[in-house]
């Protein structure tokens, strides 16, 4: 168990919960009905993370604690996807306010004062904050740790855990629009989540990855309200910290769910509106807007109202072919996967899917991709489509492209960023035909593939040998993260990734 923090701590939370946030996703998803019911409150809270988390080790490697928190957190600002990740990135802003001022290793007392500037910063940054909410089950695990006034930091943790925990639970009851869903709030799950990791971390103990489990809000999107506004808008500032209150007033004036996070003199703006141009001039008008993002999200509640344009992502596999096993994986990834018996049956797939935008990725084979091309062609006659696709060499690069899906860049940058990601994951597969001969040949050749470098290992495989695969390279490789993803399917196949 950890007495105090210290930089690679702090690596270790960030990289094992994005692994979290990663496995998380897709229930995360499923439970975001507020403020708009767009089912992407865990991709953003995984993307904004990720910004961060991809810097990390670079970053710990050579700088100090109080030095790589501030950096990291300025990371975090930098990525932050919609409202979710903005107070996300506040919260981290917050921890590495405390944690960069402090003289001595920061134990209990001082994550407890980590933990109070974080939803300080984060309530600040919400216009209109709403209990039942993501800021509520970080003030309880706040609250929590300075009734406590410990300053053993593994009680601190386990103490705030607990009480973020029962925070979350609570959400149905403080907000009515969960509790008529049925459902917690989507945002409070993100930072149970990332609790759950710091603990293990001051435990010293492995992270276990949750296996999600999808919820069915009982209301859907026409429920939630009777107009939502049509776009998101998100852009960076630079803008000097007196000018952010008038521009919060101007938001406020226009739209909702108004985050404005940051602080000297950058920061981050998140806005739903039906007035994407008056957002922006909103920031002109103190400071410079950059890197700006609008993004369609407004349903009409009315019977004939248009839905929103929705990008779906498709996996195109051969029957019978290996990536078929990870069918779970990607379902939970928000991945459709058709099976290619002949081109007319993913012509009938592509058909029966809505959406305007396609993204697809298909299992190396000439023959599958000129099926995909003439399906998509097939499709767009149907209705209109957007349609994009990207050659996926195996199954690991499959699962790497996934990852860094994202529905909310323009489409070309969505599926350049999938290839590169599944071009850059280094793969290969182990048979055998005992367990033990599994667990030996599946370290060998991680070993291997870490030869060119790497950061992060992920084995896939059944749960048994996966477990005993990530215990050895914890032994003999501690320099790099696991990823374990198991599935039952595999029997005496080890999948592997290096990236």
């Amino acid at each position: 168990m950890l007495d105090a923090l210290d930089a690679d701590a702090v690596r270790r939370w960030y990289r094992a919960g994005l692994s979290a946030l990663e496995a998380s996703r897709a229930e995360i998803n499923s439970l975001n009905v507020f403020p708009v019911a767009d089912a992407d409150t865990g991709t953003n809270l995984y993307l904004t993370l990720a910004s961060a988390a991809a810097a990390a080790d670079e970053v710990i490697a050579r700088l100090d604690l109080a030095e790589a928190a501030t950096e990291i957190a300025r990371l975090s600002l930098l990525g932050a996807r919609g409202s979710s990740g903005v107070i996300l990135s506040q919260l981290l802003r917050g921890v590495a306010e405390v944690l960069a001022a402090e003289q001595l290793p920061p134990r209990g007392r001082a994550l407890t004062r980590a933990f109070e500037r974080a939803v300080e910063l984060a309530y600040a940054a919400v216009s209109q904050p709403v209990e039942g909410t993501m800021l509520t089950v970080a003030r309880a695990a706040a609250e929590a740790a300075r009734a406590d006034g410990s300053d053993d930091l593994v009680a601190v943790v386990t103490i705030a855990c607990a009480a973020a925990r029962e925070a979350l639970d609570r959400t149905p009851t403080q907000l009515d629009v969960l509790g008529r869903a049925g459902v917690v709030d989507a945002g409070g799950k993100g930072i149970v989540v990332l609790l759950d990791v710091l603990e293990a971390v001051v435990d010293d103990r492995e992270f276990v990855l949750p296996e999600p489990v999808i919820a069915v809000p009982i209301i859907g999107p026409h429920d939630v309200g009777a107009t939502s506004p049509a776009y998101e808008v998100m852009f960076l500032i630079d803008a000097d910290d007196e000018r952010i209150p008038a521009l919060r007033v101007a938001l406020d004036g226009i739209g909702e769910a108004v985050v404005v996070s940051g602080g000297d003199g950058l920061w981050n703006v998140h806005v739903h509106t039906d007035e994407p141009e008056a957002a922006l001039a909103a920031g002109v008008a103190v400071g410079r807007p950059h890197d700006v993002r609008t993004t369609a999200i407004g349903i009409d509640d009315g019977a004939d109202a248009e839905q929103r344009a929705e990008r779906r992502l498709v996996a195109v596999l051969a029957l019978g072919s290996p990536g078929l096993a990870l069918r779970g994986l990607l379902s939970r990834g928000g991945v459709h996967v058709v099976e290619a018996v002949n081109a007319t049956s993913v012509a009938e797939a592509f058909a029966a899917l809505d959406g305007s935008e396609l993204a697809v990725l298909v299992e190396a084979s000439a023959d599958l991709e000129d099926q995909v091309r003439a399906a998509g062609a097939a499709r767009h006659v149907i209705a209109p489509v957007e349609f994009s696709h990207v050659i996926i060499e195996s199954p690991m690069g499959l699962l790497s492209a996934v990852a860094v899906h994202d529905a909310h860049r323009p489409i070309a940058d969505d599926i350049a960023a999938m290839s590169r990601a599944a071009e850059s994951t280094r793969a290969s597969s182990v048979t055998a035909p005992t367990p033990d001969d599994l667990v030996a040949g599946a370290v060998q050749e991680t070993t291997r593939l870490l030869v060119g470098g790497g950061e992060l290992v992920t084995i896939v495989s059944d749960a048994y040998v996966g477990a005993r695969v990530a215990d050895q390279l914890a032994v003999d490789r501690p320099d790099v993260d696991v990823n374990l993803l198991t599935v039952d399917a595999l029997g005496s196949v080890v999948w592997l990734g290096v990236e």
